[in-house]
């Protein structure tokens, strides 16, 4: 199953592993993975990793899972002495200090490294450190991020042929090399494998202004030469009220938000994977609700297709989930025949193989509708496990030539490196979480060409 949620004030958000007061990570990363209890974590809300600031900020961070009052937390700067930071309810729960940076100048601009310390009945529970600068100083040029751009399909029959998608020189993965980029060149080249390859971008409820977010975010495609590819995650009732739960409240507010989608794409080029798990989860739904969200999908590719540079690709669940011949009858119903085709494996681990049997199957009681696949973290396989399991690797990069007639593209449609949930001593779902993006890559076979 699908379990991304892009958590509202915490998308931004970097998880490090911490026992008894030492950085998991860095004391031993990989070898032996953290299969028990789940260890605490840091999320940081404010400030962000590689951030410039002045002035007085409001350091903002919580131990997910625990009330704010069970824990103490503080900061300091570069191993200094530690400062504390109060229980704050507004917005969110969470811990926050007031801090006058006015006065950082021993480094100059920076980079300055913000350690956040959580500590529970006088025992070190978590760190994390943010590197930041402040009073103009800036991380790194993202350019040092280098791309490969793969080859094109030029099928005319392929909808997406010749597209390029978009490298996002923002990305977790890259502004995490950026980060270690001094403190760790090992690791910083590791995610440079992440950040130089084309990965999606969720949007949902969490987004204040869809319009204005997903425009940014096409925008700074359009500028690169490059095609976005967006995922719409809103559905009424998404997830089933597992990790991913929320969506629009009703059915009106998702035509809205939908709506507010294609106005932030305009005329523009885009691919479009429409609502992961929302027809293999509908029987979760009662009769009433499922007709609704049947017609809330098909609304919605119509409502996409308005503009013909939109690709729309329905989400399918995966080869170990729904049996083809039920999920056809679904996506015949959620207005497959207006879409440009499906979507299979989206946020889960099954093979390629295993896809490309499972969406020819399927494509074929679909009139050979054409497809696409998640291949972000399937390059081993799937043992199993949905939630964050370890050994898992990056699949097949991103690119439009497949060598299949019938697979527009291979894709990598959840973000890798992004955790499941709270699961396998992962943070809260869809945050970043360095130690598993990292143990994706050492788990490939991509990493013998660093």
């Amino acid at each position: 199953m699908t379990k991304t949620l892009r958590a509202d004030i915490f998308k931004y958000g970097i998880s490090f592993i911490a026992i008894s007061g030492l950085i998991l990570l860095v004391s031993a990363p990989f070898i032996t993975p953290v299969k028990a209890r789940a260890a605490e974590v840091i999320q940081t809300w404010w400030p962000t990793p590689g951030v410039s600031v002045s002035g007085v900020q409001p350091f903002k961070a919580l131990v997910p899972g625990l009330d704010v009052s069970q824990y103490e937390m503080f900061w300091q700067v570069d191993g200094g002495s530690w400062n504390w930071m109060n229980s704050d309810y507004r917005d969110y729960p969470h811990k926050e200090a007031s801090v006058d940076l006015s006065g950082w100048t021993w480094r100059g601009t920076g980079p300055y490294v913000v350690n956040f310390i959580a500590r529970k009945n006088g025992v070190v529970i978590a760190t994390y450190p943010v590197t930041i600068y402040v009073n103009g100083g800036t991380a790194p040029s993202p350019s040092a991020i280098v791309t490969t751009q793969r080859p094109v399909a030029t099928d005319t029959t392929n909808p997406l042929a010749g597209f390029r998608f978009y490298v996002n020189p923002n990305s977790p993965a890259a502004a995490q090399a950026r980060e270690w980029r001094y403190s760790n060149p090992t690791w910083s080249s590791m995610m440079q494998t992440l950040a130089a390859e084309p990965a999606s971008a969720w949007f949902g409820n969490w987004n204040a202004n869809l319009t204005q977010d997903v425009r940014n975010y096409v925008s700074g495609a359009q500028a690169a030469s490059q095609v976005p590819v967006l995922v719409a995650y809103a559905i009424p009732q998404r997830d089933c009220g597992g990790y991913s739960s929320g969506g629009s409240n009703n059915p009106a507010a998702y035509a809205s938000w939908i709506d507010a989608l294609a106005s932030g794409i305009g005329n523009g080029k885009a691919v479009i994977i429409l609502e992961p798990d929302a027809l293999a989860q509908i029987t979760c739904l009662s009769s009433a609700d499922q007709s609704t969200r049947l017609s809330l999908l098909g609304n919605a590719v119509t409502t996409l297709k308005k503009n013909p540079g939109t690709k729309v690709y329905i989400d399918a669940g995966h080869s170990n989930w729904i049996d083809p011949s039920v999920m056809a009858n679904r996506l015949i119903k959620a207005n497959i025949s207006a879409a440009d085709g499906f979507v299979v494996n989206v946020s889960n681990f099954m093979s390629t193989q295993d896809e490309i049997s499972y969406g020819t199957s399927l494509g074929g009681k679909l009139n050979n509708k054409h497809f696409v696949v998640d291949t972000s973290r399937n390059g081993k396989g799937s043992d199993g496990s949905w939630c964050n399991p370890w050994g898992r690797a990056i699949g097949n990069r991103p690119t439009t030539a497949t060598n299949n007639a019938l697979i527009d593209a291979f894709l990598w449609i959840k973000v890798p490196g992004e955790s499941d949930g709270p699961c396998n001593g992962g943070p809260s779902a869809g945050v970043w979480w360095p130690s598993y993006a990292l143990g994706l890559v050492q788990n490939s076979s991509y990493i013998t060409a660093l």
